[in-house]
């Protein structure tokens, strides 16, 4: 069996599509031009209503390869059926 409803796993910070949940959070947030350094802790929780997977991630980006990384706090809902995603939270950390 799956993972029960409301169940918190840990993230891999190398998971391809963790790195995707991330990547889409940055184009989706207002302040453009956002490049991803890593996602450097995380978490899933599954089975929120209306939606498959809570993705709570921290992660680090820049606007420029020559710039300090900043992070971030963001929060993204999954719905594995019809492959939606929805941003909402982007929180910067410090």
């Amino acid at each position: 069996p799956g993972p029960a409803i409301g169940e918190v796993i840990g993230i891999s910070v190398n998971d391809p599509r963790v790195k995707e949940i991330a990547e889409f959070a940055l184009k989706q947030h207002a302040e453009q031009n956002l490049i991803l350094a890593g996602v450097d802790a995380g978490q899933i929780i599954k089975g929120i209503p209306h939606w498959d997977n809570y993705y709570n991630l921290i992660l680090s980006a820049k606007h420029s390869p020559h710039e300090f990384s900043k992070f971030y706090n963001v929060v993204v809902l999954e719905k594995a059926s019809d492959n939606s995603l929805k941003l909402v939270a982007f929180v910067p950390l410090f």
